[in-house]
């Protein structure tokens, strides 16, 4: 299941081509699978789609001749910026407005009125004063997922071409992070009861915490479930209903956890969510040369297995229950 996000842009010069010559590098940067054809650019993860398409004025018109061909666009049968702009406007969520300054061209003024006009979520954003984080939430509080990225041609930019190619390089940025760690939120909303096997003080049970936070954000009336033993979850997996959901790892240095644990078989997974793991190596010595045995939860083991067979080759790993029965 996939979090779909599409940015329409009119393919003017200016805030317009800036937009998609920084889609095109964001796309490089992650180094994803990229669908391109004349129409529209399709950037894909395992859980997001980032989609870059717009409408254009027939014949591609833009201020300094025709849209080159490697931007895709649908071109309109009209050669008009107006009716450009209302296309684009008519089928998207919201209008994010990026400003070189605080005064605004004609054709910028005439996409906030039509915004308003069509009761469309509005954004203005300057890029001297631009707090991304806001904008970020904005999209995600308002589950936009047609964006509208607007502004002035170049002409109008008064040289601020820089500042705006990196506003839109942290944007994609910031609403891709955002997006990879909360996209199951975002994506699957129905749930109103959360089963974790997450032994108090252990990681899981931090990370459950954290993300059950930001799930009450999102569902006010979502239960929370920690299970501390495995019976405990035998006991829960027969009798799940369609709103309830288990948390569990899917994946660890790419294996696949999920489908090796019989437990699971009838079970499919309905989101991931991404999220980075630290461990702490706890001794009473400050020389770990003279470490004989390390104990932890064997999940844990397997995540640090590189750091381990560098650091302490000849170490004997004895496997417990969780992390933290490994710290007392």
């Amino acid at each position: 299941m996939f979090f779909d996000l599409i940015f329409r842009v009119g393919g003017q010069t200016g805030i317009d081509k800036i937009f998609q010559d920084e889609f095109f590098e964001f796309s490089k940067d992650k180094k994803k699978q990229l669908i391109n054809n004349q129409e529209f650019i399709m950037y894909i993860t395992n859980t997001i789609r980032f989609v870059l398409i717009g409408f254009c004025p027939k014949g591609r018109k833009c201020e300094d001749g025709t849209i080159d061909n490697k931007y895709p666009m649908v071109e309109l049968d009209i050669d008009d910026y107006s009716y450009r702009t209302d296309k684009n406007i008519e089928f998207s969520d919201g209008v994010l407005i990026i400003q070189g300054d605080s005064t605004n061209d004609y054709g910028t003024q005439y996409t906030i009125d039509r915004a308003k006009e069509l009761k469309k979520k509005l954004k203005i954003v300057n890029v001297f004063a631009s707090n991304l984080d806001e904008v970020v939430k904005w999209i995600v509080n308002n589950n936009i997922r047609l964006l509208n990225v607007s502004g002035a041609r170049k002409s109008n930019l008064l040289g601020v071409d820089l500042q705006v190619k990196m506003v839109f390089k942290k944007f994609l940025n910031n609403i891709y992070d955002e997006i990879l760690q909360n996209s199951g939120f975002l994506i699957y909303d129905s749930i109103r009861r959360f089963y974790t096997l997450s032994p108090e003080g252990s990681f899981s049970y931090f990370t459950a915490q954290e993300i059950f936070q930001k799930m009450r954000e999102k569902c006010a009336n979502v239960e929370i479930v920690l299970l501390k033993e495995k019976s405990e979850l035998i006991k829960i997996l027969p009798i799940l209903r369609y709103d309830e959901c288990l948390l569990v790892p899917t994946q660890v240095n790419g294996i696949d956890t999920f489908e090796q644990n019989h437990l699971f078989e009838r079970f499919k997974v309905k989101f991931e969510i991404e999220t980075s793991v630290r461990y702490a190596l706890l001794s009473v010595q400050n020389d770990i040369s003279g470490i004989e045995e390390l104990y932890s939860y064997e999940s844990a083991f397997e995540e640090c297995k590189n750091w381990i067979c560098k650091k302490l080759p000849n170490v004997r790993k004895i496997s417990v229950g969780s992390t933290s029965e490994a710290a007392k």
